[in-house]
């Protein structure tokens, strides 16, 4: 069984999607921390039918270092009272999506504890800033190694200030990779993109201020390159292995 986990927040624009493309690997269901929205997020979470549980919070952690963390092992440890050792964790933020990613290793008992896929972030370009999150073609060259699905028995969690990704109980160097992920958080809308920029600056903290200051009012990639100051990649081009990418820690954000 693979149970699915979400922490969320004012995502009404894109979470029905989020939760359709996931479903394909939830066998048994998703369980959503819901970090104070003031949207319908909620509402579309319990109308989904893969959905199990919304946890739903009305205290905004002015922490937001330790909301990071502590938001998702609440929403562990109301989902591993259903599940066994062997099952499978799955854990997505609203915006990530996976594709070309074969399920049966996930049948199989001899499988690592952890699994990621290379995740590569879209952007919005002149050609297509008008239009529609799912219209967009064009996604940074650079990949990040994104940790997606744990093994239940090996899976620690979340301890740690600002920790999306969650810890083993035994070490391990390297997950496999398999699939493919798309990262749509810099890529849904121009107005989102600037409440992005307004969140990390104003009220997350001081730990990304600085970065996301310099990106207020760079939403649409005028010159079609990445925040790495690479030439930003067909993203279709990327699922066809078409074109060459390489991984983050190889080049260095210019802006």
């Amino acid at each position: 069984m693979v149970v699915g986990l979400a922490k969320i927040r004012n995502e009404e624009h894109i979470i029905g999607k989020t939760l359709d493309n996931w479903q394909q690997y939830c066998d048994g269901g998703f369980y959503i921390y819901d970090d104070c929205s003031t949207d319908r997020t909620v509402e579309i979470c319990k109308a989904h039918p893969n959905v199990r549980e919304v946890l739903c919070s009305d205290l905004m952690d002015p922490d937001r270092q330790r909301a990071e963390w502590y938001n998702r092992q609440i929403l562990l440890q109301s989902a591993r009272r259903f599940m066994g050792p062997d099952d499978w964790v799955l854990y997505t933020d609203a915006d990530e999506f996976l594709y070309k990613f074969d399920a049966s290793i996930l049948d199989n008992p001899g499988a690592p504890p952890c699994i990621a896929a290379p995740q590569y972030d879209l952007y919005i370009t002149p050609e297509d800033a008008d239009g529609h999150y799912s219209e967009r073609r064009w996604v940074g060259a650079e990949y990040e190694i994104v940790p997606f699905f744990y093994r239940n028995r090996f899976l620690d969690g979340w301890h740690k200030a600002d920790q999306r990704n969650a810890m083993l109980r035994i070490p391990m160097q390297m997950p496999p990779l398999l699939g493919v992920s798309l990262h749509l958080g810099k890529g849904i809308s121009p107005k989102h993109f600037d409440a992005k920029c307004a969140y990390y600056t104003d009220v997350f903290g001081s730990k990304y201020a600085d970065k996301w200051e310099k990106r207020k009012g760079q939403g649409i990639r005028e010159d079609f390159t990445s925040n790495f100051g690479t030439k930003l990649v067909l993203w279709q081009d990327v699922l066809d292995g078409k074109v060459k990418t390489w991984h983050r820690d190889h080049v260095a954000i210019v802006d």
